[in-house]
């Protein structure tokens, strides 16, 4: 069951204590986030293996792809067994169980003229939800809704052999159009669409990019640059929510022992009025700091926003450590994560990157209920591999209130939350994933 890239919406607010659920994707799975070789920043094209065109010369060619991802869910004790809804949202069953399934093409091509080498890429998404009458189990996709858009499409030139003595081979990359975005590990920005409302598949969330983009990157000699322009148009089935964004984002990987980061976002223009105008700052870090300890490996992200004129001035940050058992049968991992996300804070355009937990952290309460604001996060997991092509693990959490008054709660303790997950890579493009949750209600 693997998301992907889905963000959803703060008030969507449901409660949701069992949740069992099985999907099976076409997808490799994900390195843990601490590792160095995690999702890296820039721009991510559609998954087109398959060349059907290539020049003699090898200089023009065309690839396709086809994607299909198919979800279930059921769960028990909706709202906690409560029978009604929260804050006047379309109800759910208490028990509901349904069904997402979603298919993808897509196009690539690209020309290499002796002068760089120019590219273009489509991608269409077919997605349908069943089963409940109101879609998932926050409600976000009632009446069993279908739909066709074209997630994908833009043009970019890369530098090829162009300054490759001094900045190195496809050194410089620029790109237009409708594109999938990312950095940091999509703690702040990753993912450009919400399928929800009229548009199907909540939970594997298959539209992914921002519209309108011009992104120029660099990657030369352990550096990673990006300077972007991104559109967030969501649909949410009441009416079109728009924010655009200037930003720029720095990368250095240095070696295969840490990578360090920054980035600065400000969102100029948008229907959410605490966006309108806001400066966001972010910096990161993760590496193996100890030659003596190889299977250490720390990681943290900081998080800054302000807007004086919305008074928002909110912070989220996470700290987290790694222990990986290399020499160790079935190779076990244990991770310990504390995050904390003010009263205000603003999750911009997280994703779904690095494996579970990252970001939505909890299957029942990140996914359908608090969506890391106002939030303080304890999470310990530990997982195996007894198999190269398997793995199993055990998430715990602990979620309590950062500001309890500004919750409206009586207590800060918010709930408790297990999940139990196993991974299996079938073959090379055959992917089975499975998780069971549980979550308790604590006093808040």
């Amino acid at each position: 069951m693997i998301r992907l890239m889905s963000s959803p919406q703060r008030r969507l607010l449901r409660l949701l204590p069992g949740l069992g659920s099985m999907a099976l994707l076409p997808m490799p799975s994900f390195a843990a986030v601490t590792d160095l070789d995690y999702v890296e920043a820039g721009i991510k094209p559609p998954s087109a293996p398959h060349t059907f065109y290539e020049s003699v010369d090898g200089r023009r060619y065309a690839k396709a792809g086809l994607m299909l991802y198919g979800f279930g869910a059921v769960t028990d004790d909706l709202n906690f067994g409560s029978s009604y809804s929260i804050d006047g949202a379309a109800p759910t069953q208490e028990d509901p169980a349904w069904w997402e399934a979603v298919i993808q093409p897509a196009l690539t091509a690209g020309w290499n003229t002796g002068a760089g080498t120019f590219f273009t890429g489509l991608q269409g998404s077919y997605a349908l939800t069943r089963g409940n009458r109101y879609g998932d189990a926050a409600g976000a996709t009632p009446g069993h809704p279908e739909h066709a858009r074209l997630d994908r499409a833009y043009v970019g030139w890369r530098s090829g052999s162009l300054w490759a003595d001094s900045l190195g081979k496809d050194a410089l990359t620029l790109s237009f159009g409708d594109q999938k975005f990312i950095f940091g590990d999509g703690f702040l920005v990753g993912d450009g669409y919400t399928d929800m409302g009229r548009h199907a598949a909540y939970y594997i969330g298959p539209s992914e990019s921002f519209e309108d983009t011009a992104i120029l990157s660099l990657d030369s000699h352990g550096w990673h640059a990006d300077v972007f322009h991104l559109e967030q148009q969501q649909d949410l089935g009441g009416g079109q929510e728009e924010t655009l964004v200037n930003g720029t984002n720095l990368d250095y990987t240095w070696g295969d022992r840490a990578k360090v980061g920054a980035a600065y976002l400000h969102t100029y223009a948008s229907d959410i009025a605490t966006r309108e105008g806001m400066d966001v700052y972010n910096l990161r870090a993760k590496g193996k700091p100890l030659t003596s300890v190889p299977g250490l490996a720390l990681g943290g992200q900081w998080v800054y926003e302000t807007n004086s004129e919305q008074g928002i001035d909110d912070t989220g940050w996470y700290l987290q450590a790694t222990y990986t058992f290399h020499d160790t049968p079935w190779r076990p991992q244990v991770l310990y994560r504390h995050a904390e996300f003010s009263e205000r804070y603003d999750t911009l355009f997280y994703d779904f990157a690095g494996g579970w937990g990252n970001w939505f952290m909890g299957e029942i309460v990140g996914e359908y209920m608090l969506f890391n604001s106002n939030l303080d996060i304890d999470m310990v997991k530990a997982s195996f591999k007894p198999r190269d092509d398997l793995e199993a693990g055990l998430i715990g959490y602990r979620f309590r209130y950062h500001d309890r008054a500004a919750a409206g709660a009586d207590d800060r303790d918010f709930a408790r939350e297990m999940n139990l997950y196993a991974d299996w890579t079938i073959t090379d493009t055959f992917f089975v994933s499975a998780i069971y949750a549980v979550a308790f209600p604590g006093g808040g």
